[in-house]
């Protein structure tokens, strides 16, 4: 059988490459030139480097033009209107898995493969996403808008593994050389993690961010706050404001004013989503959900509003600060449903 693995330089990919000719797989690598940076550039060469040593063949996709366009314009402009987004959700939704399991398709390949911790049960026509056995790296939040034709081809080796220290001693026995490159800790194609350079940079003679008021739910000013962009939902450290203690309530970025309230203001209670996708068949009734990557799984009612013509969330626990932008993902146990961009 043969499989396509979507290379990324790093040690999650490079292993599941790895473990896939273990296996007993035709094994074709398949990087994605997704921006022009140093971080870019390395990470191709460390791709091409790992394909060497494992003797299998890889080719470099240049996905530039619909990153830009898919990715970074929507990660710019969503800051620049006060939202959060989340760049991951949007790149395996429409770039990455797109881009790999039409390069499996020219391939005739069986499966697709990436280094992403979490599990697919494949059945006879259709796939089911499940949790990562590793709940600390479990990325199956991030995966929940990939299209179920393409789950049905794929698979992700890591999805068993406790911990990425399994990941790394693998990777060391093998000999593959970036068993210790160290975990990219911030948005891949942004350097050193300095988000905020980097939108003023992308935004430079179109938009400023401007200093504007800090004001509560009543209009009254507080304070000033040094650009919309350095502020997100729930946020309480940082405001500079007496009293309190406040949080970012809301952003409006229209009036270029942060409205602060109590804690007790920012409980989520009823959150409203756009674009909701789901995995296999539409869902409603009770599940549990995150409103954001690295939250805890909560209790919530999922129905669909005529009214409002799109689908509601309904908390059932106390949680804080959702914020517009972000993605809520349904959850039945460890396999998830679906989910969709908090409006």
């Amino acid at each position: 059988m043969k499989c396509v693995v979507g290379m990324s330089g790093g040690v999650d990919s490079s292993t599941s490459a790895f473990l896939m000719k273990e296996h007993g797989y035709d094994v074709i690598g398949c990087t994605l030139k997704l921006f022009n940076n140093e971080k870019a550039d390395a990470s191709v060469r460390d791709a091409r480097s790992v394909a060497k040593f494992l003797k299998i063949p890889i080719e470099v996709l240049d996905c530039t033009e619909d990153f830009k366009r898919y990715v970074i314009d929507y990660f710019v402009d969503y800051y620049r209107n006060g939202k959060t987004p989340s760049p991951c959700v949007m790149c395996n939704e429409f770039i990455k898995f797109k881009y790999l399991d039409e390069f499996r398709k020219k391939c005739e390949a069986d499966l697709l493969v990436t280094g992403h911790y979490a599990k697919i049960k494949r059945y006879e026509s259709f796939a089911e996403l499940h949790q990562g056995a590793s709940l600390k790296r479990d990325q199956s939040y991030f995966l929940y808008a990939v299209d179920q034709s393409i789950l049905v081809h794929a698979d992700f080796p890591l999805g068993n593994h406790e911990s990425k220290s399994v990941t790394r001693t693998i990777a060391k026995k093998a000999g593959i050389q970036v068993a210790e490159k160290p975990d990219s800790q911030d948005i891949c194609f942004i350097l050193n993690n300095d988000y905020i350079s980097f939108i003023k940079q992308e935004l430079k003679g179109i938009f400023e961010f401007k200093t504007g008021n800090i004001v509560d739910v009543n209009g009254k000013i507080l304070g000033q706050h040094n650009g919309i962009i350095n502020y997100t939902i729930g946020q309480r450290k940082g405001l500079g404001l007496s009293g309190g203690p406040f949080f970012v309530y809301r952003i409006d970025a229209e009036r270029n004013e942060i409205i602060v309230s109590n804690k007790e203001k920012i409980k989520a209670k009823k959150i409203h989503l756009n674009n909701t996708k789901f995995i296999n068949s539409p869902f409603e009734g009770e599940c549990k959900v995150k409103i954001r990557s690295n939250g805890e799984k909560i209790r919530a009612n999922i129905s669909y509003d005529s009214d409002q013509q799109c689908w509601c969330v309904d908390l059932l626990e106390t949680e804080y600060g959702a914020a517009q932008g972000q993605h809520c993902v349904f959850y039945d146990g460890d396999k998830i449903l679906g989910g969709g961009e908090i409006n």
